[in-house]
């Protein structure tokens, strides 16, 4: 117990430093949490870390506490047009060395939209135009006595671990404890340190470090003072103990005549200090579990079958070892999957107009390009594969691979620098090679990784790198990974866009005739079918016959005359796709019909539908992409202008994905401080044919939610409705 003290100790005062080392601030309106670390001489990071709801955004009037190094405060300039160091020291009443000093990167030239200190703030005169810091008194944080001086950190260092090293020798290297680099390089909790691995090493400031010596670990020893606290509603002995770091055996030992009914408004007796905040509310979606004698960290995680990334972030202190009788939080049963991160999709974000952070951006990109497979020289040989069937994952990383590099060349217009590096997977299922790449190779200075193509390379990309937080996004493969929270889905599932066109649907179902066409044989069929009839209980459902057959008999005893019918056609079988929809096309004549799917797949585009059919029937279907594949001359966007200029053709899909995905990364990066803080962002993001709306699941990683309703038009053209 004593070791769970000390850690919730240090990392408390570690987060908050003392209670006159931090500031309020009142958020004004424009403001972002850069641009207030920027005032305050501080980090995003470090705001974060005391007002973890902020990384959810921030609102004008809402009170931010901010840790103060120096106490000094900046004035901040947001670089406009025709800007220079010398008219802002002109207009400040300063000297361009001065600002210099004040921001050293605006020697390599400043960028639209980017933030500079351009002098201190007097004290007792602050600027007007901005909001006015105090000094924050919190009883909370005043009641905690320190158990160690905390030494300040004046930067880190990155040490590459070589062979035969071990932390004790590295530690000692550096004069400071093993503890010291663990706090920084949290995975080292539960991992070995490897050949090649980069470490943080804190470097500290040259001062003499007070210690005082850690009692003896005795509950008399560690609760130093007490206090009477009166039970609460919702309170509970588990929530009780956890906030005042003690276990529910050693509450009861403090109080030993207490009423096992544990009543509102009883007295009881508590530790003074506390641990967790007060106003901290236990999410729904959560709940306090006391631990049980011999359970172990591995037990639990195998019976709530969550990962141990979701456990220790939930319960941090549990690093420093697990015992029976403390108090954790964990998912409730059967809400695992609750979200964590949803905005809806109908506010749009333009990043473009959003950019402040102009450091430089390191970007990867994993993709199976087949060169282990390939002579270069040979150019038939070469040229045959790329047409051969084999090749279809080579010739998609080309096509992406294409628009990458158009969205970088965009991303760079708009101010950003960017380092690219590519790697070849060069196949599917290749996942030991994916993990050699990433450790023979600086992943962990990417911002973000984006590939590989297929989910195995994909998962295991995110499983390596997972230790050091980089983001990958997974650009194709539309399933879930509910493992990693540095796992970023860019397409869609099938669920998702089933949910979106049946709550389109539902939206204005009311005096409509809704009917149900379904394919027999398949789980999947039966699964949407259960899912349309709950949805419309009062729904009528074509009898199909042996074969995946309509007769026109049961179609007509489904159909009304009077409203207009709105038909669900759920099917991947060409035949019975063919006969329904000839079918309807006979009826639209009498009847007033919608047609609709919520999976359009390959077998909707064969030859033997036509679309003259689905275009009278008006088909809507749901889809990941706007699907414009054919542009005429007065359509075409300028990324498509500029592609075919470069490449003499109209880019496929692929390329537009590429440009798509590549181009929100870099706007995300560059309005951020980095791609978790950018996925809270509300709002829905889009470009050429893709749209971006992150969620993140409580317990997994992000998804992309957004997508399209496509409606067949008159003349066969296909219109974005939604």
């Amino acid at each position: 117990m004593k070791k769970v003290l000390l850690f919730f100790f240090v990392l408390f005062v570690t987060n908050f430093g003392f209670a006159q080392q931090y500031k309020s601030h009142k958020v004004v309106q424009g403001e972002n949490v850069y641009r207030i670390a920027k005032r305050y001489n501080t980090t995003p990071e470090a705001i974060y870390k005391i007002n973890p709801t902020a990384k959810e955004g921030i609102k004008e009037g809402q009170i931010l506490a901010i840790p103060v190094i120096d106490d000094q405060e900046y004035q901040i300039h947001v670089v406009v047009e025709d800007d220079t160091v010398y008219n802002l020291s002109k207009k400040y009443n300063t000297t361009p060395e001065a600002i210099y000093n004040l921001n050293p990167d605006a020697v390599n030239g400043i960028n639209l939209g980017q933030i500079l200190r351009v002098g201190k703030l007097d004290k007792k005169d602050p600027n007007p135009t901005d909001t006015t810091s105090e000094t924050v008194s919190d009883p909370i944080l005043d009641s905690i006595k320190p158990l160690e001086e905390i030494r300040q950190i004046v930067r880190f260092k990155t040490h590459k671990v070589r062979r035969k090293e071990t932390l004790y020798g590295i530690a000692q290297k550096y004069e400071i404890t093993v503890d010291d680099i663990k706090k920084h390089n949290k995975r080292l909790y539960s991992e070995q340190i490897r050949k090649r691995d980069k470490i943080r090493i804190p470097i500290y400031a040259k001062e003499e470090v007070v210690t005082i010596e850690t009692p003896k670990d005795t509950l008399s020893s560690r609760v130093s003072t007490t206090t009477k606290y009166v039970v609460k509603p919702k309170d509970t002995r588990y929530s009780i103990a956890r906030r005042h770091g003690i276990t529910v055996g050693e509450l009861n030992q403090l109080n030993p005549e207490m009423d096992p009914n544990f009543p509102i408004g009883m007295e009881i007796i508590v530790p003074t200090t506390i641990f967790v905040p007060l106003e901290e509310i236990i999410e729904p979606e959560f709940e306090l579990y006391e631990v049980q004698p011999k359970e172990t960290i591995y037990s639990i995680l195998k019976r709530t079958e969550i990962s141990s990334d979701s456990l220790f972030s939930m319960n941090p202190y549990l690093r420093d070892g697990l015992k029976a009788g403390m108090v954790i939080t964990l998912p409730k049963r059967g809400e695992v999957d609750s979200l964590a991160i949803d905005f809806p999709e109908g506010k749009s974000l333009k990043l473009e107009n959003m950019l402040s952070n102009f450091k430089t951006k390191k970007l990867a990109i994993m993709l199976p390009f087949g060169l282990d497979t390939l002579d270069l020289n040979a150019r038939k040989e070469t040229e045959e594969f790329l047409k051969s069937r084999r090749a279809r994952g080579t010739r998609v990383a080309l096509d992406f691979y294409k628009g990458v590099q158009m969205a970088i060349d965009s991303a760079k217009s708009k101010g950003l620098s960017i380092d690219l590096t590519v790697f070849d997977t060069q196949r599917n299922n290749n996942t030991g090679h994916i993990k050699k790449l990433i450790n023979e190779n600086s992943f962990d200075e990417m911002d973000a990784v984006i590939g590989p193509l297929y989910q195995a390379n994909v998962e295991a990309a995110a499983a390596e790198l997972k230790k050091y937080e980089t983001p990958v996004f997974s650009p194709i493969s539309n399933r879930e990974s509910k493992l990693y929270s540095n796992f970023f889905q860019t397409r869609p599932t099938d669920i998702m866009l089933q949910d979106k066109l049946i709550a389109y649907v539902e939206k204005d179902s009311t005096e409509k005739n809704i009917v149900i066409i379904v394919q027999q044989g398949k789980k999947k069929y039966e699964d949407i079918k259960n899912k349309l009839v709950a949805k419309f209980p009062n729904a009528k459902i074509a009898k199909i016959e042996e074969g995946n057959y309509l007769y026109e008999v049961h179609l007509n005893k489904v159909l009304a005359k009077d409203i207009p019918n709105w038909v669900f056609l759920e099917s991947d079988d060409v035949a019975m796709i063919s006969n329904v929809t000839t079918l309807l096309n006979a009826k639209a004549e009498s009847h007033k019909i919608t047609l609709y799917t919520t999976d359009k797949d390959d077998a909707f585009g064969d030859d033997s539908i036509k679309n003259e059919y689905l275009s009278k029937l008006h088909l809507h279907y749901p889809s990941i992409d706007k699907e414009f594949d054919n542009y005429d001359e007065n359509s075409m966007t300028p990324f498509v202008e500029r592609y075919k200029k470069e490449y003499g053709t109209i880019p496929s899909k692929y390329a537009v994905r590429g440009f798509d995905i590549t181009y929100d990364i870099l706007m995300r990066l560059g309005s951020a401080d980095d791609l978790y803080h950018a996925a809270t962002f509300e709002g829905t993001t889009e470009y050429v044919e893709n749209k971006f709306n992150y969620a993140k699941k409580l317990l997994g990683g992000y998804y992309n939610k957004a997508s399209y309703i496509i409606k067949f038009d008159d003349e066969l053209k296909l219109t974005v409705i939604e």
